[in-house]
C-alpha cells in the first residue's frame, strides 16, 4: 500500500471511529440526563434487580430517546437487567476520557499520600512507560489512608507499595506466627 492510501485509510477510519464515538457519546449523555432528571426514586426502582425486568424495561423505554439505536438501546438494557444504571454517568465520562488519550492508550492510576510535584509526575510517567509501553496515560490521586508510598492500578493489575499494605501485611503475619 502506498504512503497515499495509507493517509486515506487512516483519515476514512478516523471518522469512522470519530462518528462511532459521537453517537455513543451523545446517547450516553442524553440518557444519563433523563435519568437525573427523573429522579432518584425512578433511578432506584430501576436498578432493582428484585423487581420484574419487564416492569422496570416498561420504564426505562419511557426515557429512552426516540432516536436511540438499536446497540445503546440493548446496552442500555444491559445495565437495566444487571441494576447498574446508576453507573451510567460513570461509564460516559470514562468513554470520554478514554477517547481524548486515545484508541489504544492504557491509563494508570497513581495513588500516593501526599499530592505529587510536577517533577515527580514525570519520573512515574518515564518509569511506567518504561515498563508498561508509551501507550500509558497517567492519572494521579491523593488518598491519606494508603500513610505513604503509592499504588498503581493499571487495567484490573495492582501494584501496591503503600505503607498501609505493608503494616497489613506484618499484622497478618504476626497474627499467623
Amino acid at each position: 500500500m502506498s504512503n497515499g492510501n495509507v493517509s486515506q485509510t487512516l483519515g476514512y477510519a478516523r471518522a469512522i471511529y470519530e462518528l462511532a464515538l459521537e453517537g455513543w457519546q451523545t446517547a450516553l449523555s442524553a440518557m444519563n440526563n433523563r435519568l437525573n432528571d427523573a429522579g432518584p426514586d425512578l433511578l432506584a426502582k430501576l436498578n432493582n434487580t428484585q423487581l420484574p425486568f419487564s416492569d422496570r424495561r416498561q420504564a426505562l423505554d419511557a426515557l429512552l430517546p426516540a432516536d436511540v439505536s438499536k446497540q445503546a438501546r440493548n446496552f442500555f438494557y444491559t445495565l437495566l437487567k444487571e441494576g447498574h444504571l446508576s453507573m451510567l454517568g460513570e461509564i460516559a465520562a470514562t468513554l470520554t476520557q478514554l477517547s481524548a488519550k486515545g484508541y489504544g492508550v492504557q491509563t494508570a492510576l497513581v495513588t500516593t499520600a501526599v499530592p505529587l510535584t510536577d517533577a515527580e509526575k514525570q519520573q512515574f510517567q518515564a518509569k511506567l512507560s518504561a515498563k508498561y509501553g508509551d501507550n500509558l496515560a497517567l492519572d494521579f490521586a491523593v488518598d491519606a489512608k494508603i500513610i505513604g508510598g503509592v499504588v498503581v492500578q493499571i487495567g484490573d493489575k495492582i501494584l501496591d507499595g503503600s505503607v498501609a499494605a505493608k503494616l497489613d501485611a506484618a499484622r497478618e503475619s504476626l497474627m499467623t506466627a
